[in-house]
This record gives structure tokens, C-alpha cells and sequence, in this order.
């Protein structure tokens, strides 16, 4: 599945008061790709009211779907490698 948080890329574009620079994907680990088995800390808004925030923890999912919909990196299990 492609990483919604990158749109594919493996990168992400920021910029911020006129400066711009290039960050890898913390998500996809860079490749563009999420997979399907793994699971994701994920949040969207109902899109009624930006206050109201759900979250989920599972397989990821689609971003085109969901209002506001961001998937978090998974994170490292232990020691710190």
C-alpha cells in the first residue's frame, strides 16, 4: 500500500519562512510503501468538528477516505537500535 504520509515518495518536502528542506520518511522507512500486516498508530477528525479526534492502532488505513488522517511511525521496540 502507498504510504500516505509521503504520497509514495520516501521523502517529505518541508517548508517553513521561506526555507525549504528535504526529510525522509520516518513511516515507510523511505520506501514509499506501508505494509499491509504491519500496524500503525493512526488519528483522523469526523471532519464535523476538528476537535473531535479518533484513533486507531491496526493495519493502515486509507487516507483518501478519512478527514485529516495521519499515520505515525512505528516505533522501535527496546534498545534504542
Amino acid at each position: 500500500m502507498i504510504c500516505y504520509n509521503c504520497k509514495g515518495n520516501g521523502f517529505l518536502r518541508l517548508k517553513w519562512e521561506g526555507n525549504e528542506s528535504i526529510k525522509q520518511c520516518k513511516v515507510c522507512n523511505s520506501s514509499g510503501e506501508v505494509k499491509d500486516e504491519e500496524h500503525y498508530h493512526q488519528t483522523w477528525s469526523d471532519g464535523v468538528s476538528e476537535e473531535t479526534t479518533s484513533f486507531y492502532y491496526g493495519p493502515p488505513l486509507d487516507g483518501e477516505i478519512f478527514k485529516n488522517y495521519k499515520i505515525y511511525p512505528i516505533e522501535s521496540s527496546g534498545n534504542g537500535k
